[in-house]
Formats: C-alpha cells, structure tokens, sequence
C-alpha cells in the first residue's frame, strides 16, 4: 500500500501518523481529522476519531504529561477569546463556551458530558462565586481533566458519570449544561437524558447541540437535529421550553415553580 502524505498526518503501512510539534497541539486537531482523514474513509466513527486524536496529541512528545499539558496550554488561552471570531473549532467553542455562560443561574453548576472539561475550568475562573463540576462517562477524561485542574489551580471538579444515571441528589445544582452530548445518543435515549438533566436541575437546564441535516460519524454523531426537533424536546410539564440558534441549536428549560426537592438517596453535590 502506498504512502499518503496529508499537511498533518503520513498514512503508510494501515496505520495515520500524526506530525505535530509539542507547541502546535491544540483543540484544532479535530478539524485537521475531518478535513484531512476523514475524506479518505479513515475515521468512520466516533471511536477511530478519538483514537486518532489521542494518538496524536500522544505523539507531540515522549512524556505524556507534558503532551497533554501542551494540549491545553494551546487551546484555553484561545477559548478564553470568542470575541476574536473564526471558524475553526477552539473559535466555534469560544463562543459556543461563552454563550453557555450567559445563560447559567444560580452558582452551583454541572456541565454534563465535559470531555476535555473546557468549560467547567472556563467558568470556575469567570466567577469565584461559582461552584462548578464537570462529568464525563469516559473516567479516563475526568482523570485527565482533574490533573489539568490541580496543574491549573482551578476550583472545578470533575468525576466520572452517566448522563443516564446521574449521581446528583433532586435539584442539586442550580444550571445544567449538556453541551454537544445529544447528538452522541442515539434517540431512543434522548428522553432518559432529558428527565435527568432536569431531575437534577434546581433552576435551568441548558442543552446545546449542533445543527445537521444528518448525522456526523466523524464526530460521533448518531442523530441530527433541527431547530423543531429540539423544541419538541422541552416539552415536559413544570417547565418553561425556549429554543434559539447560536453557533448551533440551543433547548433552555426553567423550572416553573421551586419545588421542594423529593428525597431521591443520590448523594447531594458537595
């Protein structure tokens, strides 16, 4: 088989080898995937995405620590900027990440589905007021983004959890965040997620998802979702539905009325 030489990547012998020096890793490989290996059928889903992106920010240097420390010293200072524009990812969620933060309530938080947990450290140093904990079902990312935290001095926290199972007691955060989560469910599961999203919102659920007209495997995508479909997702009794667009969809519920909380034998966030 012959060799393929993209700008990023030298695919030879079945296997993609990235090329990226330690000071040029960022967030932005996901968009040097999709435009370089992706067209060649070399990342058919979510899975091979993710290895291919681990691998390379693995490859831009010996220590693991200092690759993935490299990894986020090149893209938060970026996230930290939506008002510079662009196209790329780390502009898209910049603005994406700043948007999600003009909508929170309250000052206990959970962004649920964090992966690289972005915007929990993102919005633990916008306001010492906040109190903020990120979730991932991967407890490899939540590990990862607990050692950045610690190496960031940063107030968030992070632990390892199931949308469909999350360990919060009844109301006990005030915002929830899901921000590009639904679009990796399948549908039959979209329900189950909402009702615990808003079992454990005090106040304001917040959904954000991308606008397709199908789904992308690249990214793991196994539903697509309209600006409608999302809306039909807010129905639900006790709450206040609103949907706009933004760098994509946005589903904002408030809960109608404060409720005492029903004892549920989940653990309460502390």
């Amino acid at each position: 088989m012959r060799s393929i030489r993209t700008t990023h990547f030298l695919i030879a012998d079945g296997r993609v080898r990235p090329r990226f020096p330690r000071g040029r890793i960022s967030n932005e490989l996901a968009d040097h995937i999709a435009a370089e290996l992706a067209p060649l059928g070399l990342v058919p889903d979510g899975r091979a995405f993710e290895q291919i992106f681990v691998d390379a920010v693995l490859a831009a240097d010996p220590d693991p620590v200092r690759a993935w420390g490299a990894f986020y010293a090149n893209t938060l200072p970026r996230l930290r900027r939506p008002d510079r524009g662009g196209t790329g990812s780390i502009a898209t969620f910049a603005r994406i990440y700043a948007h999600a933060r003009s909508l929170i309530r309250g000052t206990v938080i959970a962004d649920v589905g964090c992966c690289f947990g972005f915007l929990p450290l993102l919005l633990a140093e916008t306001d010492p007021r906040l109190r903020v904990i990120g979730t991932d079902l991967l407890p490899a990312a939540a590990a990862l983004a607990s050692r950045i935290c610690l190496a960031e001095g940063s107030r968030a926290r992070f632990a390892a959890a199931d949308v469909l199972a999350l360990p919060f007691a009844d109301q006990a955060v005030d915002t929830v965040l899901a921000v590009h989560v639904l679009e990796h469910l399948p549908a039959a599961a979209s329900a189950a997620a909402l009702a615990q999203l808003r079992r454990v919102a005090r106040l304001r659920v917040v959904i954000a998802v991308p606008l397709e007209e199908l789904p992308d495997p690249t990214f793991g995508h196994v539903q697509a979702f309209s600006l409608p479909a999302l809306a039909a997702l807010g129905d639900a009794p006790g709450w206040a539905p609103t949907v706009h667009a933004a760098d994509g969809g946005w589903l904002m519920l408030d809960r109608r009325r404060a409720g005492r909380p029903a004892r549920s034998g989940r653990q309460p966030l502390s």
